[in-house]
């Protein structure tokens, strides 16, 4: 029999939740780790397709892969498909949604132009925005360190930018938009909270995006060939898997035991970019990366 760890005051042994043992947190970062790993890939993927398609045609196969994948695996388990429209929030739900295609969408254009490594790096400032977002939108107060943890981290994010400097790109600006947005969908997940099931939230995000990706297909729209439809369900698959993965990691361990492990995924990101891209960040990218990821710890 495992034994458990006295606690201190707080409800804490180490960063253990009450009532769970070492092992356990142990697991939640393995999970966490597979989670990371998982949209690495993704966003590697996404990079690959993004090539010959238009990159909000790569985010809508990746939306509408992890719905079937979904649904599929509610059907293997024999549980009924109707049940997972019932929201308490439905407008939360798709706002939610809606939020996720935005940031999803300028990454994965973006990926076009950029090294998977830069991409990644300038996603990373998410954090800070919801920083600054928390007060207006959730009524949080933010204090003074937070702020100058912000501004460091946009610091850091310019260094990689590197506005008005001929290496500057524009497309360096999207990953920046998208994780304004990405901050928005985390602040809209804390508002809708536990009201609905996760299979729900799921079919919401899943299915909300894939809808709304369908109105700028006429107008995008390249026929894939065989492989990239088998690469976009892939990714779908992978995106499930991350989902689900992150999910149990978070009922293994504290949120903020696990935060740091995120950055597995820059790591995977810079193995990808130079084994398969034959991209290695620059000196100031690096230094622009490492200023943003101290700033978000």
């Amino acid at each position: 029999m495992k034994r458990v760890l006295p606690t201190s005051a707080g409800g804490l042994q180490n960063g253990v939740p009450n009532g769970l043992v070492p092992s356990s947190v142990m697991h939640g970062v393995l999970w966490t780790v597979l989670a990371m790993s998982c949209i690495a890939l993704v966003d590697g993927l996404a990079k690959y397709l993004a090539v010959e398609l238009n990159g909000v045609q790569v985010a809508w196969g990746y939306f509408t892969s992890m719905l079937i994948c979904l649904l599929g695996l509610r059907l293997v388990q024999g549980r009924p498909l109707r049940t997972l429209g019932y929201s308490s929030r439905p407008r939360l739900q798709l706002l939610r949604a809606a939020c996720l295609v935005g940031s999803l969408s300028c990454l994965f254009y973006s990926l076009r132009f950029l090294p998977l490594a830069e991409a990644t790096c300038i996603s990373f400032t998410s954090p800070l925005f919801i920083v600054a977002l928390a007060g207006p939108v959730l009524g949080e107060r933010v204090g003074l360190d937070r702020w100058l943890a912000v501004l460091v981290g946009l610091c850091g994010a310019l260094l990689i930018v590197r506005p008005g400097t001929e290496i500057f790109q524009w497309a360096a600006l999207l990953p920046l938009l998208g994780a304004v947005f990405f901050a928005f969908f985390n602040l809209v997940t804390k508002r809708i909270g536990a009201s609905d099931p996760l299979e729900t939230t799921l079919f919401y995000t899943f299915g909300g995006g894939a809808l709304l990706l369908c109105l700028p297909l006429p107008f995008i729209w390249r026929t894939p060939a065989g492989q990239a439809w088998l690469l976009m369900l892939a990714s779908g698959a992978l995106g499930m898997l991350a989902h689900r993965s992150l999910v149990r990691g978070l009922s293994l361990a504290n949120a903020s035991v696990l935060a740091p492990i995120n950055y597995v995924r820059l790591v995977w990101a810079t193995a990808i970019g130079w084994l398969v891209f034959g991209q290695v960040p620059d000196s100031a990218a690096l230094t622009g990366g490492a200023v943003v990821i101290a700033s978000g710890l």
